[in-house]
């Protein structure tokens, strides 16, 4: 090979790798959104459920115009780790037995300010984590049956209904419930037995409510909450001043205090 050939070959050379494009290692797309794990819609006029996400841990659908929740509503719009729902101030009228149906990390549901009367005693039987549920305004009345059934529930707040009468069946599906709040009911009557199966409820309010006597019948064994809030009912209205929130010991007095002659 001559000169000029060894030279051809070398400019050819040089010519080929500049047209050779630079090889860039693609890097992973830098970027700030993430799915998310709260959605709010307030007053925004919601009549249904809107679609949330696989993420979604917590939703606040208060202050809108819901009318009732179908089966399976929210698993159906993609909510599958829900934990919280806020339903608060709706006009919630009817829950199918079937509406918080694979929510099996749900622990708080907020339904107060809603127009509820009944609650199918199986609508929060399969959500095993549930631990509150706020009933708060609603027109619920208590019929000689179980209320609600649920392993895992420790709070239920019943204020401002229609409650007139606790039946002894009412909360037998409740075995864990720890917190009873039945402010501002009328209920003038409790029947001998309501209490005995809620063995580790520790706070009953019943203020501002027509009840008007405790008893150990009432009560399982001797096993009495440690805080009962009486306040602006008849029953403390006999005390002078005016019982509030009885504790411990005191609690023990007033259940028993039909034994005693001093009222």
């Amino acid at each position: 090979m001559d000169f000029c050939a060894v030279l051809l070959v070398v400019t050819l050379c040089k010519v080929s790798m500049s047209a050779t494009p630079k090889l860039h290692i693609l890097e992973p797309v830098q970027t700030t959104t993430q799915l998310p794990t709260y959605l709010a819609q307030m007053g925004k006029g919601l009549t249904s459920i809107p679609k949330g996400g696989p993420t979604v841990r917590s939703v606040n659908y208060g202050y809108n115009n819901i009318f009732n929740l179908s089966a399976n509503v929210f698993s159906y719009n993609g909510f599958a780790v829900l934990d919280r729902i806020q339903l608060s101030h709706n006009q919630i009228t009817i829950i199918h037995q079937k509406a918080f149906r694979h929510l099996n990390y749900l622990k708080v549901v907020d339904l107060s300010g809603n127009n509820l009367t009944i609650l199918d005693v199986n609508t929060f039987k399969t959500n095993v984590n549930l631990e509150k549920l706020d009933l708060t305004t609603n027109k619920i009345r208590f019929r000689n049956r179980p209320f609600l059934k649920s392993a895992s529930l420790t709070t239920l707040i019943l204020s401002d209904n229609r409650i007139e009468q606790i039946f002894e069946l009412n909360f037998t599906k409740l075995p864990k419930l720890r917190n009873l709040v039945l402010n501002s009911n009328v209920m003038f009557v409790i029947a001998d037995h309501s209490f005995q199966h809620l063995t580790n409820l520790v706070y009953l309010s019943l203020a501002n409510s027509g009840v008007y006597r405790l008893s150990d019948e009432m009560f399982k064994n001797g096993s009495y909450p440690k805080i009962i809030d009486v306040t602006d009912t008849p029953l403390a209205s006999k005390f002078n001043p005016p019982l509030r929130k009885v504790k411990n010991e005191g609690v023990v007095d007033l259940i028993n205090i039909d034994k005693y002659s001093y009222y």
